[in-house]
């Protein structure tokens, strides 16, 4: 004796599956569309300033210094930041380095002090005194700075750079 099978169950089965597939597809278009538009677009750098020095004491062959900066936020949300690595440099030689993941979140439009270490590579500050004793120092330094910002999951990471020169005052 052979099963019967009800041959109008079978089809609809069979029709059931392409609207099941569809339906997953939209879910998950509608899912990717959400997490697309919790992006923030136009988001303005920050901007960065250096307020402060501060000498730690030397670790061997590296001297430590605390820099307070200060990060304004520019935009009408705050942004959480993950981390930043930073260079400071004196006539294109990077004295200064650092990274650190201790960063409050940027309020809006308002100015965040953070405080971060630095290392003073001794070779890199050799090669400055040796470039200051060929050249000569004069009454104006040139300095860069470099700092790059990662932000949460959704806002990628941003690259400030600043460049200029420091009177020196005899």
């Amino acid at each position: 004796m052979t099963p019967v099978t009800s041959q109008p169950a079978l089809n609809r089965r069979a029709d059931l599956r392409p609207a099941f597939v569809h339906a997953v597809l939209l879910a998950l278009a509608a899912l990717l569309l959400s997490a697309c538009s919790s992006i923030p677009l136009g988001v303005e750098k920050p901007n960065v300033k250096v307020t402060g020095l501060e000498l730690l004491p030397a670790r061997g062959m590296e001297q430590r210094l605390a820099v307070h900066l200060g990060i304004t936020n520019p935009n009408g949300r705050d942004l959480s930041v993950r981390g930043i690595s930073y260079n400071i440099g004196i006539e294109n030689i990077d004295v200064l380095s650092g990274v650190t993941s201790q960063v409050p979140t940027l309020k809006a439009y308002e100015e965040t002090p953070v405080t971060v270490e630095v290392s003073a590579n001794l070779l890199s500050i050799a090669r400055l005194v040796q470039h200051f004793s060929q050249r000569g120092v004069t009454d104006q330094v040139n300095y860069n700075f470099d700092a790059k910002l990662d932000f949460s999951q959704w806002l990628p990471a941003m690259r400030v750079q600043e460049e200029g020169q420091i009177r020196l005052q005899y």
